[in-house]
């Protein structure tokens, strides 16, 4: 039996955990983004923004079920993200993304119940978790230290979540394209 034989028995799928962000954020989000240099970097489609809970990866599709039931356990009530000020990864003076933060009790909450929820399946994430909405993903070095300096305190607005999402993502030449695998409403 070939090695493709057995890899084609077995369905992945690339999948995460997240939290939708309404239009109006996205919205704001494509203004922040014109600020930023046309080269040597990438921009994110604003239409594709979310706050990713945990990355899973590629994962076997037969995983599937077991992964919404872990899920389909938490618990948690209605909260709200603050999207606030702009970063980096991993540092200024070697930057690979370009993100507005977001934060907020619920949202930390939430990403930490989703951490244990999945533990017995998938890896604790070595980072730790930080909220933020990725505005770009940097290709060479570029400039940005004025577009840090100049919105780095700055209130983008407040939203509210009742529910997160399992999605999955399908790499294409044009991009990712996401869609929505199941919905976990709050409680409450």
């Amino acid at each position: 039996m070939s090695f493709l034989y057995f890899l084609s028995l077995y369905k992945c799928m690339r999948l995460f955990i997240a939290v939708e962000v309404p239009e109006e954020v996205k919205k704001r989000m494509g203004e922040l983004e014109k600020e930023l240099p046309d080269e040597g970097l990438r921009k994110v489609d604003p239409g594709l923004m979310h706050i990713t809970l945990k990355f899973l990866g590629e994962v076997e599709e037969v995983q599937l079920e077991e992964i919404k039931k872990a899920l389909g356990k938490i618990e948690f009530l209605p909260f709200k993200v603050r999207v606030k000020g702009v970063g980096v990864f991993p540092k200024e003076d070697y930057v690979k993304v370009v993100w507005a933060g977001t934060g907020g009790e619920g949202l930390e909450g939430l990403a930490e119940k989703v951490e244990l929820a999945l533990a017995s399946m998938f890896p604790k994430e070595a980072r730790g978790f930080s909220g933020h909405l990725t505005l770009a993903r940097v290709k060479r070095k570029i400039g940005i230290k004025e577009f840090l300096g100049k919105h780095r305190g700055e209130e983008f607005g407040e939203f509210g979540v009742r529910k997160f999402l399992l999605m999955q993502s399908v790499l294409g030449r044009g991009g990712p394209e996401y869609s929505v695998v199941e919905e976990f409403p709050a409680g409450g």
